[in-house]
This record gives C-alpha cells, sequence and structure tokens, in this order.
C-alpha cells in the first residue's frame, strides 16, 4: 500500500505549499491564485464545454500528427536496420533535420502551408520522429545482432525471422520510443498552438495570459499536465502487453519439479535412422579463417578429420580459434580458403548448434523456442509437432514446456537450447563450450544427459570445450588446436562411464594438460 501511494506524496507536499503561500497573502492573487480559485475555474470551464473543446482539438492535433510520424519513422527505421549503404546514405541528413528546433520552424511552415491545420500536424511530425525513429533503429539492429545467428543456424526465412525474432524482440525498446516521442510531440504542438492557433490548450493559454487571467493559465497547464500522465500510463500498459514475459516474473515462484515422462505415441528419432545408415564426418583441409581487422587470422592453414557417428572434442588456449572453427563449419562466418567437406554421402547434412549463451527468446515459452528449429520444416505446425515434446523429455524439461525462459535457472536454460537442437533430429551437432558458464554441479549433471543422450541418439558431435576432464569424460577423441603447429589428436577409448579417478582416465587427462601447458 506504501509503495502505491508513494508517487502522490510530493504532488500533495507541492499543493499543500501552493495553498500555504497563497493563504499567507505573500504573493498577489492576480499572479499565483489559490488551488480553490483555480477549481472553481476548472469546474467553469468544464461546465461551459470551452476546455473540453480545446483539450479534444489538441488531443485530435497530436493524435493525428503522432500516428502519420510514428508510420514513417518505424518504416524507415525497419528499412535502415537491414541496409548499411541506406544507413550512412542517410545519417548525415537526418542528423542536420534532428538537431533543428521544430518550433523554428513555425514561421516557415506558416509561409509554405497557411495558417491552418497543416502546421500544427507538421511540428508534431518532425517533433516526435527521431526519438522514435532512433529508438526503433536501436531496438531492431539490437534484435538483429543479438539473434542473427540463431536464425541462420535454423535456416529461417528473412520473414520468419521477422515475425518470430526480430519485431518481438525490439517491441519493448520500440514502445519506450513511442512513448518518448509522444511527449515530444504533446510539448511541440503546445508550444505551435501559443504562436499560431485559434484553438487548443495551447491558445487557450496564451490567449488568458494575454488577459491576466491567471486561473485560466493554470487550469491550462494542470489539463495538459493530467493528459499527459494518461497518455504516457496507456503507453506502459502497451509496453506491458508487448513484452508479457518480463510481468511473468514478478513473483513467480518455480513450478515443482516432476519426473520426466516419455510422451506417448511419439516415434523415436533411433528408430527413423537405421543403425547401419553412415553418419557424415567433417574433413577440413588447408582451412584459413580471420576476422577483419586480425592482422594474424584465428585459424590458419589447418587440417583436421572429425570421424562420423563420433563426439569429438576440441581443445586449445585462448585464441588458437576453437569457436572460430566452429563458426566457420556452421557457416555462420565466411573461410578466406581451403574447403570444408561433409562426408558419407551428404553434402549438407542436417546441422544443429548449441550455443554458448543459449540465446533463448524470452518471448517465447520453453515449447515456442524449441520448436523454433522446426520452423523451416514445419511452418506453424511446428509447435504440435511430436519432435518438441520428446526432445523436451529427454532434456527433462516436460513439465516446463509454457514457462517463460526468464521462470528457469541457467542450467535449464541451457537444457533447452540442448533441446532445441536435438528436435531438428540432426546428423551433426555442433557445441561451443555449451557448459562454460554454468557452475560445477550443474556442469557436471548436463554432461552425464548429454552422455547419455549421445548413447540414444546417433549423431556427430563436434563439441568446444576449455575443460579437459569434460573432454575426457564425454568424448570419443581429442583434437588439440595450438597456433602454428599442426592438430594433435588423442583417440579416447576408455570404457563408459568414466570414472574421473580410474588410472587410465587420470594419465590421459594429465597428458592432454601436458600438452595444453607446453609454451
Amino acid at each position: 500500500m506504501t509503495k502505491k501511494l508513494l508517487p502522490f506524496a510530493l504532488p500533495v507536499l507541492l499543493l499543500l505549499f501552493w495553498w500555504g503561500i497563497t493563504e499567507t497573502g505573500s504573493v498577489p492573487a492576480l499572479l499565483l491564485p489559490g488551488p480553490g480559485a483555480v477549481a472553481e475555474r476548472f469546474v467553469s470551464l468544464l461546465a461551459s464545454g470551452e476546455l473540453f473543446h480545446h483539450a479534444a482539438t489538441s488531443m485530435l492535433r497530436v493524435f493525428s500528427g503522432f500516428l502519420i510520424s510514428a508510420s514513417m519513422a518505424l518504416a524507415l527505421a525497419l528499412l535502415v536496420s537491414r541496409s548499411e549503404r541506406l544507413f550512412d546514405f542517410l545519417s548525415l541528413t537526418l542528423e542536420a533535420l534532428r538537431v533543428v528546433p521544430p518550433l523554428s520552424l513555425v514561421p516557415l511552415l506558416i509561409l509554405w502551408l497557411g495558417i491552418d491545420e497543416a502546421p500544427k500536424l507538421a511540428i508534431v511530425v518532425l517533433a516526435s520522429f527521431f526519438p522514435i525513429y532512433l529508438s526503433a533503429l536501436t531496438a531492431l539492429s539490437k534484435a538483429r545482432n543479438d539473434y542473427r545467428d540463431l536464425a541462420r543456424i535454423f535456416g529461417l526465412s528473412e520473414k520468419d525471422a521477422a515475425r518470430h525474432i526480430l519485431i518481438p524482440g525490439a517491441s519493448p525498446g520500440i514502445i519506450t520510443g513511442l512513448r518518448l516521442g509522444f511527449g515530444y510531440a504533446w510539448r511541440a504542438l503546445v508550444g505551435s498552438e501559443l504562436i499560431a492557433a485559434a484553438s487548443g490548450l495551447g491558445y487557450l493559454i496564451e490567449d488568458a495570459s494575454a488577459l491576466a487571467r491567471t486561473d485560466v493559465v493554470m487550469v491550462g497547464i494542470l489539463t495538459i499536465a493530467v493528459l499527459g500522465i494518461i497518455c504516457d500510463k496507456l503507453f506502459r500498459i502497451a509496453a506491458e502487453q508487448a513484452a508479457p514475459w518480463t510481468a511473468s516474473r514478478k513473483g513467480t515462484t518455480s513450478l515443482e519439479a516432476l519426473p520426466p515422462e516419455a510422451p506417448k505415441g511419439v516415434r523415436t528419432v533411433d528408430a527413423a535412422r537405421e543403425p547401419s545408415a553412415a553418419l557424415p564426418g567433417i574433413e577440413i583441409r588447408n582451412l584459413t579463417v580471420g576476422y577483419p581487422g586480425l592482422a594474424k587470422p584465428p585459424v590458419s592453414n589447418l587440417t583436421v578429420s572429425i570421424p562420423g557417428g563420433k563426439v569429438t572434442a576440441v581443445l586449445g588456449r585462448s585464441g588458437c580459434g576453437k569457436t572460430t572453427l566452429i563458426r566457420a563449419i556452421s557457416r555462420l562466418i565466411e573461410k578466406e580458403k581451403g574447403d570444408i567437406r561433409f562426408t558419407g554421402g551428404k553434402s549438407t547434412p542436417r546441422l544443429s548448434m548449441v550455443f554458448q549463451e543459449p540465446l533463448l527468446l524470452p518471448w517465447k515459452t520453453v515449447r515456442e523456442n524449441v520448436a523454433l528449429s522446426l520452423l523451416p520444416e514445419c511452418g506453424e505446425r511446428a509447435l504440435n509437432d511430436p519432435r518438441v515434446s520428446e526432445a523436451l523429455s529427454l532434456v527433462g524439461l516436460s513439465n516446463r514446456a509454457e514457462s517463460f525462459p526468464g521462470e528457469l535457472s541457467g542450467g535449464q536454460q541451457q537444457r533447452v537450447g540442448f533441446a532445441r537442437a536435438l528436435a531438428s533430429d540432426p546428423e551433426v551437432l555442433l557445441m561451443d563450450e555449451p557448459f562454460g558458464a554454468l557452475d560445477a554441479l550443474t556442469r557436471e549433471e548436463l554432461q552425464d544427459e548429454s552422455i547419455e543422450v549421445f548413447s540414444r541418439r546417433r549423431m556427430t558431435v563436434l563439441m568446444i570445450t576449455h575443460d579437459v576432464r569434460e573432454a575426457v569424460r564425454m568424448a570419443d577423441s581429442a583434437v588439440i588446436l595450438e597456433s602454428d603447429r599442426a592438430p594433435e589428436i588423442f583417440a579416447i577409448d576408455l570404457p563408459r562411464p568414466r570414472r574421473l579417478s580410474s588410472p587410465g582416465v587420470a594419465r590421459l587427462e594429465e597428458e592432454i594438460l601436458s600438452i595444453l601447458m607446453r609454451r
């Protein structure tokens, strides 16, 4: 209750201060009428319909100009966010227009457009355009950059990426821009009505000022403030509706953990893929991959073979090119030279990826996030595809299918990312340090679960890791990358389950560590 009343505390104090000053008579009533006099004038203006007429006129102007401005700004932001060349082409001109105060254009707009409604609408458009445009452009660019890899890995079309990722991801920022833009539009309109208008709240204030009717001036100012607060509250409600996943986190308690149940009537991927079917390996020959601005590419003249149907771990010091290699294999970045070829009969096998960060879409439920990988194949039917339920069952999250990512722990979020990658039934699974950011206990649990999944599903797994113990525990072979050296490959031919305390595991771990530690 106290929290709800707190925003009203300062206005009440200011009202008491205003009443106290006017009651003492230290300020003439002509300059500062008391709250009672202003309230009486408000009632009389409201009863006569004059206040309603002026307020309605101003609201109609501001909403008309705001809708025009918002439509133009959002359309331009969407186009510019997709083209750097268009951004460069327009940036100087838009910046020049942005810094010109809209009210300074009133005399020119009156000469060009007359004294009717057109100049006032133009002022509203100019005042609100840039806050909306810049906020929308920033939000759209951020959403595109944050989830670009996700859209490319799962092969989302431009239309699907915009519908499922870009627009929802940018919507909170866009709503914020609309709130700012409306505030600028409201202030600019009232300013233009003070200069050139025969109606509206600005005109009411200017006309009352000329006649020294201070009480009317204060009624106009307070009306503007109240209408502004109401409109901003409506925008905040719209922002919450546009981002319901943020509201769902407030006061949410974790659901009781239920044992995962195998979905009934769901085909298993193992049954769909014949045990004798050859799984693709990865042949890398003389591969060089770099980044703009780097004198030395992280991956240089690399040649290595990744066997099909096995789990291969890639280790190495920071900067040796582990993540660059896996991004090149997934075609998230372009190679400079060399060749990456999939063996086993398919030049383009079904490929999926588990990212270092889960890259979950916070506006989608767990089920919707997992179904994203099936969107290109199944379209809108992806959400009800039995493979989604099967993947969630595999990672033990059947009971959290309708939760939002913000309601899950870090380990559960990583499980969702794993389930999303598994749902598309990949023949090649790439994993970019998927357990690196987790605590030791959660990491060990996910390692065990991954080992179990790999034993049930046949696929080629390439896993980037910095943890030697993780590689020895999970992989069938390890590739050690070193700058300016040919990669070294270790076969990890140890029985499962592998106990880290067993002599064979400890000896292999020590041998790999000794290679990584050498300078």
